[in-house]
């Protein structure tokens, strides 16, 4: 089930082998009540403790699979359903540290029937997260 916030409660983890991260995840809700084509999607913002992270190196799962950011432009048929989250898959060496992080996520999605000088629409969300490994 998912939350109303933007940034999801679960899901805020470290991945890689066990010892020695190499990234984190994080679960994040579409803003938008209809859905949206992936192709759609512009690059966001994720920042953990003032360490900001930018669109080109995130990984986002969908229920389509997991695609680059090069590669949700290019796509024709990815949507990101409005009952699903995504996973925003981001590297980092190390992970983060155990504990409670602030994070804080700029999300831009264009709408296609919205003209183009009016996009995009941006949302911005910011929440406490806990790793517990």
């Amino acid at each position: 089930m998912l939350e109303e916030q933007l940034i999801q409660t679960a899901g805020f983890r470290n991945i890689g082998p066990e010892g020695a991260p190499n990234g984190f995840q994080l679960r994040v809700r579409s803003p938008y009540y209809r859905g949206l084509w992936a192709n759609l999607i512009e690059k966001p913002t994720v920042t953990v403790d003032g360490e900001r992270f930018g669109g080109d190196t995130i990984r986002w799962t969908l229920p389509a699979g997991e695609f680059s950011f090069e590669e949700l432009q290019q796509s024709n048929d990815a949507r990101w359903p409005l009952g699903h989250a995504a996973v925003l898959t981001v590297p980092r060496d190390g992970g983060l540290a155990r504990g409670i992080h602030d994070v804080t996520l700029e999300l831009r999605l264009r709408m296609s029937y919205i003209p183009e000088e009016l996009q995009p629409s941006i949302w911005t969300a910011s929440r406490k997260s806990v790793i517990v490994k």
